[in-house]
């Protein structure tokens, strides 16, 4: 279990820095495209949410399509890993348990419920962005999650099943350098 500092730190994260942590995420991404977000100062959240899709998945397809798929997805990889390292660095994590809880919140923002076992086992149920994303731009995208768990636990995410490719949920693995399994 995480410990209770962390646990109020991050309920205070929910409620506080939802809407905001969304705007702040959607900047570096836009950022990490080339771009510039859209105009987010009157939207609720679940049109942040639907925004942060449509415009991620317009741009990585621009990506695809240019053949700049591996210089984008290294620039949102790089840019996630300081992400993730920022956070770690505001927040009490001890341990892995810490690093789940932490984990589990940061994917909150995006409607996304994803569980971390004890193991490094990730298990995503729903994930509001799968709706809006064929398999090739959930794989695409997925640099952010590896440089969020890179840089937040030092581990490297490797997902195994996808609910874009036809999966009941996504299923992956969080490998960390000297673990056994």
């Amino acid at each position: 279990m995480a410990n209770l500092t962390l646990r109020l730190m991050l309920g205070g994260l929910r409620l506080a820095g939802g809407k905001k942590g969304l705007k702040d995420l959607f900047r570096m991404t836009a950022e990490a495209f080339g771009q510039q977000p859209p105009d987010l100062r009157a939207m609720s959240r679940a049109d942040i949410l639907q925004s942060y899709a449509c415009f991620t998945r317009a741009e990585a397809e621009r990506s695809l399509a240019a053949g700049t798929e591996q210089a984008v997805r290294e620039t949102l990889r790089d840019r996630s890993v300081r992400l993730g390292r920022d956070i770690r660095s505001r927040l009490p994590i001890r341990n892995r348990a810490d690093e789940a809880a932490a984990l589990r919140a940061i994917y909150r923002l995006l409607a996304i419920d994803l569980a971390v076992d004890a193991h490094g086992g990730v298990t995503i149920r729903r994930c509001s962005l799968a709706a809006h994303y064929p398999p090739e731009i959930c794989r695409f995208m997925s640099a952010m999650d590896e440089g969020i768990v890179a840089g937040l636990s030092g581990g490297r995410l490797v997902f195994s099943e996808r609910l874009t490719e036809g999966s009941d949920r996504c299923r992956g693995r969080i490998d960390r350098e000297g673990d056994d399994e």
